[in-house]
């Protein structure tokens, strides 16, 4: 039986999600987003569905329009973000929601096919290095030097965050990776920061900045609750990954700002 591509459900950075037959969605890539991003991303998603993590199921890989696109089961439900924009009361309830969720992750063994921190960390900072002048480079030998393993989402903010009747489902796997549950905690962070309300991306517009911030407010006021963390750590790990954001193609001057902040401060101290 052939099955065509539905209606549009979803739009990221890099790709669109359509419907796809019954009970399934197509995730289909940009002619911009890189070839192997789609069967990288389905094969992290598999791995760390078959972990415990709370991940669509990947149904496997069709070629749509000539390129790779990757099948999931269907989750219904709105994304987090979307609530947030129509029910801002909902705020302190989500913020909660973030940090049971890492939290959940860190719990994980993370599956050794995934890629390591400090590897992914590098390659983004060496990136950046090259896009942006100024001793960025330097974020490399910033990064924490921690035992701690986790499985950690990567890019864990609430328009990935799937609002299903079964419970929350994470999605947009392709920045999994095993090391340090702070740094995920940083990252999210640093996303709910440093989002520019001017321009927004597509899928993260029609949200109040105001409640943008106090998001974050009570994020890490709910991390430190539930993870009490070490802030002088927490605080490396942003300004670490404040530079590794900027391999991602965003505007940098604010995260260049978020890294030279840090530095300075460190070095007055």
């Amino acid at each position: 039986m052939t099955i065509r591509l539905g209606r549009q459900l979803a739009r990221g950075s890099r790709s669109a999600v359509h419907e796809w037959g019954a009970g399934a969605v197509a995730k289909v890539p940009f002619a911009s987003t890189p070839e192997g991003w789609i069967e990288f991303e389905g094969r992290y998603t598999a791995a760390v569905h078959s972990a415990g993590a709370p991940a669509p199921r990947l149904l496997g890989i069709e070629l749509i329009g000539g390129r790779a696109a990757s099948i999931y089961e269907r989750v219904e439900g709105g994304s987090m973000w979307d609530h947030l924009a129509a029910h801002p009361r909902s705020v302190a309830r989500h913020a909660h929601t973030l940090v049971d969720l890492q939290s959940s992750l860190a719990r994980l063994v993370p599956p050794v096919s995934l890629p390591r921190l400090g590897d992914r960390l590098g390659c983004k900072i060496a990136d950046a290095a090259r896009m942006v002048a100024g001793p960025l480079a330097d974020a490399a030998a910033s990064i924490p030097t921690t035992t701690a393993i986790g499985l950690c989402h990567g890019d864990l903010h609430p328009g990935n965050v799937i609002l299903a009747r079964r419970g929350p489902v994470l999605v947009d796997w392709f920045d999994v990776c095993r090391g340090d549950p702070l740094f995920d905690v940083a990252r999210t962070a640093l996303l709910l920061r440093t989002i520019d309300h001017r321009r927004p991306p597509a899928h993260l517009g029609g949200t109040d900045p105001i409640v943008v911030d106090v998001m974050r407010g009570a994020y890490l006021a709910a991390v430190d609750d539930e993870v009490t963390p070490d802030h002088a750590v927490l605080d490396r790990w942003e300004a670490v990954a404040s530079v590794a954001r900027i391999a991602e193609g965003v505007p940098s001057e604010r995260l260049v700002a978020i890294w030279d902040a840090w530095r300075t401060g460190r070095a007055d101290g």
